[in-house]
């Protein structure tokens, strides 16, 4: 005998909440996989999306026509989610097959044509459209299976089972993106809703024997066609009218017109419904993305939101189902409030901007900040969707009602719910591919909310219960009043969209700032600035500024100069013969401009998937002319992978230049299986240039990246182009010696010395180390390769951009004063008469310049000008402590000698370190203290470069009997740690760690240079 209802409910909603969760955790994961084949997240979340929602349209309208034939409806649905259980563990697998069957045989078979690009988009969609086909049959199953056990509950069942399942999809984006690929990476996500989907199944079936289900609807009242004419009803199982206001049962909207009629009205209404929602999905998630910033977690946050507006519009209905009497009024008035609510969030769109430059003004920059950061930014999403998404949510169990209401049968339930879920579609792919590039985005959005309040009226007007006409007319003059104010309103500040709030803070751009170019593309806003001088500009991607530069090569670069110019110029530096070069991403294209400035250079492929970065970086004009005019530049449109891979590409050289990491979708391009793919496509004398950003980021998750690229690349080179960017080079076999012979023409030439590279020297000095000190850096921290299905760093690295971390450890290395690199053979330093340009912005320019400065002042010498500056002050210090005889203050002199010694020893080689610290000028070293004396001799040692000099005055400057300040204890120990490994003594580093560095705290100058020495010692220990 059947349960009550009560209980059956509780546990059907129960297992409905888990059954969403797995759900999204589905569609979550998909994006990401699809995502490596589609080559950008936009692009994976649209097919994912509608494929996942015409998926379920089908299995929804597929199990609405059998559901009358069946007994056994709960256990029809158990079956559905173990299949779909089953299907979840087997989806990694699958993918990987799939993967190496696309890359290595499909696509260079298709070629370059319209199949090749096809191919990813379909493939991709029958990857997954068997499980969703399974999920959208599991809710008119469980709900026609629930209606059965309690027939006079059919708002409250539909509402509930819409409520549970919007729930448990909210959490299930969430838990997918905070919890389940941090702890097991996509496999293991994905395995885990597999068994989420079995444990439904198996709740399921147990539910299904508790209530002894069997019955059908009874002969001669099954279902019926929308055609015949009748009112279609559910047998015994049809729900009498709910009481209306004033106590009497409401009529039957069937009588009042023809059931086929009043079915396809339904089926229009439902699918405009649906596709009006799902512009505002993504016309709000594009919206916000230039607010809260392109990142996996704000794209999770945002869509829980949508999901939640979802659900608890369901809960209102089912905590209501009993009272409504017409449900197709109760059902426009919800369309008209929809509408207006997706126009009042354009209008809370636009101030959204000063909203988070608040919050990130309130917050502190710590891993706790970030965490109200994201709580608030869901609070923003929530603000501006949950509204509108509320409303939708209410639709779809009306519809439904007012349909089974009519006698539309169990087989309503289905047909609802696919014209629905194909009206997401549609709004997708309209959203997508049609208003975004006619209109933009939030034109797109506001005209969805015009058709939803148009059709809101056109349901009042069907519905049983009629309003009166002033109240309408009021009420579509307030629709029109809201419409002006929204369009008037809700016109965000060009500024502002470019501003980068979610980084800078700062809601908008200085007003002297002048947005020149805007354009919502299918896949970012993209704007260009010109700065308030009109000297220069920057083209900038969802308020991410992705490259600046001045317009007159007579004025200073800009940093991002340094790193394009540097870019494109190493490939024609350390490469014989670069006829054929792929380049990724285009950003401003003065990478592609510099590499084209070679004749050696045969062809040249740029690869961009968002066609308005390359015409707003037209506006750089003449800076990057050569990338538009040059009949070798050729621009591609398409994803990397896809585009490598068709016509069997090979490259001489490759130039991966994407955006930061954390931005959505852009960490897949720094993962093992992607080094491995480029590899694949290099000649075999090949060389990669890879652009990665040292900022916003931090040592961790720079490692785990180049950990990937040394999985895949034997050899490879770094480089810094300014403070805070990196450039590998890296080699499939051996590296290729650099010859600036190759290097030719005039105006290549001139544009490569305004940035510092006019000469050997200045590459030299760029040059950080080779693979040694890479897999150095990589054990230090005892790093994975990244991977494209354990995505460390999109899940990291916002919270590292939040925090505005540095990545400094191998620039560090390089120049913390002291000889690491000389002495470990990865690196010289250049001599003092090198020809280096000093650069604000490049740090081993100012550090090396600073030094020659310093080594003139100190052998009494005229020092070339520049400005007052720390190592000045620390040198006047010295020579002011040093030159009246013996020292006195002991403790002073040795830190003005530290900071000195900082500033020139490490930058300078040992013959423009005579008279400055080897048988120094300026100070009279017989007359000295024994500290003093000591100290000398340790820096003379360090200065020479003589490793049994160095070892045996560190040890003298440490046995000291009196401790000398922390700071020139710590250059003994990591000047004694040098000496060892000069001798090649790798036992005697960690002993010295263990009898003095344990007791000397570490500096942030030099507390990874300590720990990098220890694990270049075990390396060497270990051969």
């Amino acid at each position: 005998m059947p349960q009550p209802p009560r209980r059956l409910g509780a546990a059907l909603l129960l297992l409905f909440i888990a059954s969403g969760f797995a759900g999204l955790v589905y569609q979550s994961l998909w994006s990401h996989y699809l995502g490596l084949t589609l080559g950008h997240a936009a692009y994976a979340q649209t097919l994912v999306l509608s494929i996942f929602m015409g998926g379920m349209a089908f299995g929804a309208w597929l199990a609405g026509q059998r559901t009358v034939r069946w007994r056994r409806l709960l256990l029809a649905y158990a079956i559905a989610e173990g299949a779909i259980g089953l299907f979840g563990l087997a989806f990694h697998p699958l993918f990987l097959g799939y993967s190496a069957l696309s890359q290595g045989a499909v696509l260079p078979l298709l070629g370059d044509g319209v199949l090749a690009r096809l191919y990813p988009w379909v493939s991709g969609a029958l990857l997954i459209l068997p499980a969703c086909v399974l999920l959208g049959a599991t809710f008119p199953l469980l709900s026609a299976g629930y209606l059965r056990a309690a027939p006079a509950d059919d708002g409250r069942v539909l509402g509930g089972l819409y409520f549970a399942n919007g729930l448990g999809a909210a959490i299930g984006a969430l838990g997918a993106t905070f919890v389940l690929l941090p702890a097991f990476g996509m496999p293991g996500a994905m395995a885990t809703a597999g068994v989420v989907n079995l444990l439904v199944a198996a709740g399921a079936w147990w539910v299904s024997r508790w209530v002894g289900e069997g019955t059908l609807p009874e002969a001669g009242h099954g279902e019926r066609g929308a055609g015949d004419g009748g009112a279609a009803h559910l047998g015994t199982h049809t729900s009498p009218r709910a009481p209306g206001p004033g106590g009497a049962l409401s009529r039957d909207e069937g009588e009042a017109r023809s059931g086929g009629s009043l079915s396809r009205f339904l089926l229009l209404v439902a699918f405009a419904s649906g596709a009006f929602s799902f512009v505002y999905e993504i016309g709000w998630i594009r919206m916000l993305n230039q607010v809260l910033g392109t990142t996996l977690h704000s794209f999770e946050l945002m869509l829980a939101a949508f999901l939640l507006g979802l659900a608890f519009g369901g809960l209102w209905v089912r905590q209501r189902a009993r009272k409504i009497a017409d449900a197709l009024l109760v059902a426009g008035v919800a369309q008209v409030w929809m509408g207006l609510m997706a126009l009042v969030s354009v209008v809370l769109f636009a101030g959204t901007f000063d909203w988070v430059g608040w919050l990130m003004q309130a917050l502190s920059r710590t891993p706790s900040g970030y965490a109200l950061y994201s709580l608030g930014s869901a609070g923003i999403a929530l603000l501006v969707m949950f509204p509108a998404a509320f409303f939708a949510g209410m639709t779809l169990p009306l519809f439904t009602m007012a349909l089974l209401r009519a006698g539309g049968g169990e087989s309503g339930i289905g047909r609802i719910y696919a014209a629905n879920t194909l009206g997401a579609i549609a709004g997708v792919l309209l959203m997508v591919h049609v208003l975004i590039p006619l209109v933009g985005v939030r034109f797109g959005v506001t005209l969805a909310a015009v058709g939803d309040t148009a059709l809101g009226f056109w349901l009042l007007a069907r519905a049983r219960t009629v309003l009166p006409s002033g109240r309408v007319l009021r009420w579509a003059a307030g629709c029109v009043a809201v419409l002006v104010l929204s369009v008037v309103l809700g016109r965000p500040d060009p500024r502002a969209q470019a501003a980068g709030v979610f980084r800078s803070g700062a809601p908008r751009l200085h007003h002297s700032a002048e947005v020149v170019y805007l354009r919502d593309g299918k896949t970012a806003t993209v704007a260009v600035v010109r700065s308030g001088e009109g000297n220069s500009a920057a083209i900038i991607t969802n308020g991410k500024s992705d490259a600046a530069l001045v317009y007159d090569l007579a004025q200073a670069p800009r940093p991002d100069e340094l790193t394009m110019v540097l870019t494109g110029a190493l490939p024609l530096l350390v490469h014989p013969a670069p006829a054929n070069v792929g380049v990724i991403g285009w950003g401003s294209g003065l990478s592609t401009h510099t590499i084209l400035g070679s004749d050696r250079v045969e062809r040249l492929e740029t690869v961009e998937i968002e066609p308005a970065i390359h015409e707003g970086a037209r506006l750089f004009g003449s800076r990057v002319a050569r990338a538009y005019e040059d009949p070798r530049s050729h621009v591609i449109f398409d994803d990397a992978r896809t585009f490598f891979a068709a016509g069997r590409r090979h490259y001489d050289v490759i130039v991966s230049e994407p955006s930061n990491p954390w931005v959505s979708g852009v960490a897949s391009l720094f993962t093992r299986e992607f080094y491995a793919f480029l590899r694949s496509h290099l000649a075999e004398d090949g060389v990669l240039v890879q652009w990665l950003q040292a900022y916003e980021i931090d040592d961790a998750l720079v490692a785990t990246m180049l950990s990937a690229l040394l999985a895949e690349f034997p050899q490879a080179e770094m480089y810094l182009a300014n403070d805070v960017d990196l450039v590998v080079v890296a080699y499939p076999q051996a590296v290729h010696a650099p010859d600036v012979a190759r290097l030719e023409g005039e105006a290549l030439r001139v544009e490569l010395a305004r940035t510092g590279l006019a000469s050997a020297e200045e590459f030299a000095l760029r040059r950080m180390g080779g693979t040694r000190v890479l897999r150095t850096f990589v054990d230090a921290y005892r790093a994975p390769p990244h991977s494209d299905f354990h995505p460390t760093v999109a899940l990291r690295a916002p919270g590292t951009r939040f925090r505005g971390e540095t990545s400094d450890t191998l620039q560090n290395l390089v120049d913390n004063g002291m000889p690491v690199l000389d002495i470990l053979g990865e690196r010289s330093p250049q001599p003092a008469d090198a020809p280096i340009l000093e650069l604000p912005s490049h740090r081993f320019t100012r550090a090396h310049r600073g030094a020659v400065r310093l080594a003139a002042i100190l052998r009494g010498e005229d020092a070339p000008a520049a400005a007052p500056g720390a190592g000045s002050l620390h040198a006047e210090t010295l020579l002011g402590l040093s030159l009246l005889g013996p020292v006195r203050d002991v403790a002073d002199w040795a830190s003005a000698a530290a900071a000195v010694a900082d500033a020139t020893i490490g930058h300078l080689p040992a013959e423009d370190l005579r008279g400055v610290w080897i048988e120094p000028d300026w100070i009279d070293a017989d007359v000295q203290p024994e500290a003093v004396r000591r100290l000398l001799d340790l820096y003379a040692a360090a200065a020479a470069r003589d490793p049994a000099a160095m070892r045996a005055a560190a040890d003298a400057a440490l046995g000291l009997p009196d401790p000398l300040p922390l700071a020139t204890q710590e250059h003994a120990l990591v000047i004694a740690q040098l000496g060892a490994l000069g001798e090649d003594d790798t036992a005697a580093v960690e002993r010295l760690h263990r009898d003095y560095g344990v007791a000397i705290p570490s500096s942030e100058r030099y507390r990874m240079v300590r720990h990098l020495l220890r694990v270049w010692a075990a390396q060497e220990a270990r051969g």
